[in-house]
């Protein structure tokens, strides 16, 4: 609970020394000294308050962006303008009960969350107890994870004309898909992303 100025001001004049020079009247001019900085005292003290409840990021309002630096929001560069207060909060929260993994739902919900379309497969790679059908991925496929992605531009492959230090297909890639899906990435594992032309 809260001290009000009130109660700092009583103490503040209890404390006083004995004495007719020490006016203990809440209406004395003494009083009226004490009492500006019993002011500032309960301010900060609500603060205190406000700061201990703060200590959860879905209230935090003076530590907000204290809690988004800790926890690298906004990702990749992405904008906080036009979020509202319990968004951001909202965010932060997520952030904090996230639980990493580099399952194809996890990686395909991080994407959908932040508005991107993606369709994550792993190829494993091919070993004696599958199928004979099943395709001869490399074993170092054990250690990618593929994400198939619309690309942002249209993809063109390069002709006689172009630049050689060009690659032979031309696109634009999503540098911020990629950013946040790497974040997630464990360390031994290869997030390798795949540019769809649109079927339309």
């Amino acid at each position: 609970m809260a001290i009000k100025r009130e109660d700092y001001l009583l103490a503040a004049l209890k404390l006083l020394p004995q004495g007719r020079a020490w006016q203990r009247s809440l209406d004395g001019n003494l009083a009226k000294v004490l009492a500006v900085h019993c002011e500032e005292l309960a301010r900060v003290n609500v603060t205190a308050h406000q700061l201990m409840d703060e200590r959860f990021p879905v209230r935090a309002k003076l530590l907000l962006e204290d809690w988004e630096g800790y926890f690298g929001l906004p990702e990749c560069g992405r904008k906080i303008e036009g979020k509202s207060l319990e968004q951001r909060q909202q965010q932060v929260q997520e952030k904090e009960d996230e639980v990493g993994s580099n399952s194809k739902l996890f990686l395909e919900d991080v994407a959908k969350r932040a508005g991107f379309k993606v369709r994550v497969v792993n190829h494993f790679p091919h070993h004696c107890l599958r199928d004979c059908t099943y395709p001869l991925y490399e074993q170092a496929n054990a250690w990618r994870i593929f994400i198939y992605t619309p690309a942002m531009s249209p993809v063109r492959y390069a002709t006689c004309l172009d630049d050689v230090r060009k690659h032979l297909v031309l696109f634009e890639r999503n540098k911020e898909l990629e950013c946040l899906l790497n974040r997630y990435a464990y360390a031994h594992l290869e997030l390798v992303f795949i540019y769809e032309e649109d079927s339309k």
